[in-house]
């Protein structure tokens, strides 16, 4: 369903990326049926996506402190006031996820949730892998096709603390209980939380089943049209990973990837490439 115009938050959508990633920059939009509601809201480092529920909010991932104004830009375009908002929570603990959240969820006063494995690595410090050697040369080129969003001040007041290899990942919001794989979304009736790691060790995928509808993080990006991502920690659990939303795909007709615009149709998990080693 398209956005109507008259208060669709002014989301950015950088030149440079229109030039460098073929599917181009993502763009506002909401997406409905068999009473399930997403909306997209690209950010400076990703796509937030909130999931309406009848009575609450849950947003999953916030990338930047200055993506704030933009969600509630958001939250006013659908008509849901801030107090709807349950829970914020990451994908995954990388910075272009996660800055975002702890400032929010404090200045609304929800708490945070995360999956079991991000869970353990904030309250039990769990060691979290991240891409090693020159397998991060592929970010580089990636930076590019989202447009080389240059870092936000406000970022920095952060000290850093969340989403790179020697952060803490302290909250100062209280945390919910985590949610393991098989447990439903509260707040959202129908959304699934799938463990799914490979890019992160703590990846985590939202799914709704009778919607078909897969949040997908950054399991999955669309700078090309539809890929798996290249920037894993772990190629193995990968693999399992691309097998179990392989063997979903009839239940999967659209995809809201972490960064790029939506994909959608029959098949949509089939179609994704898997990228040679030498493709950005």
């Amino acid at each position: 369903m398209p956005l109507a115009d008259r208060s669709a938050p002014r989301t950015p959508r950088p030149l440079l990326a229109r030039l460098t990633a073929p599917a181009g920059p993502p763009a506002p939009r909401i997406v409905a049926r068999e009473g399930a509601t997403v909306v997209a809201v690209p950010g400076r480092y990703c796509v937030s996506y909130l999931l309406l529920g009848p009575n609450a909010v849950v947003i999953a991932d916030i990338g930047s402190i200055t993506d704030h104004p933009l969600l509630r830009q958001a939250l006013a375009w659908i008509d849901r006031p801030a107090s709807d908002v349950q829970t914020i929570l990451p994908t995954h603990l990388h910075m272009d996820h996660v800055i975002g959240i702890d400032a929010f969820a404090r200045r609304l006063g929800v708490p945070v949730t995360l999956g079991q494995v991000a869970h353990d690595a904030v309250t039990r410090g769990r060691k979290l892998r991240f891409p090693r050697g020159l397998h991060t040369l592929r970010a580089l080129p990636t930076y590019l096709m989202q447009g080389a969003p240059p870092p936000a001040l406000p970022d920095w007041g952060t000290r850093l603390d969340f989403g790179f290899p020697w952060s803490r990942n302290r909250f100062r919001a209280a945390l919910a209980p985590p949610l393991a794989d098989g447990d439903a979304l509260p707040g959202v009736p129908g959304w699934t939380v799938l463990h799914t790691p490979g890019h992160a060790d703590d990846a985590i995928c939202l799914h709704h089943r009778a919607a078909r509808f897969l949040v997908a993080g950054d399991t999955v990006r669309n700078f090309l049209g539809g890929e798996w991502n290249p920037l894993g920690c772990d190629p193995q659990d990968y693999d399992r990973t691309k097998q179990r939303l392989r063997a979903l795909s009839p239940e999967i007709e659209v995809v809201f990837p972490g960064h790029g615009p939506i994909l959608a149709g029959a098949g949509v998990i089939d179609r994704l490439r898997t990228l040679s080693r030498f493709t950005p």
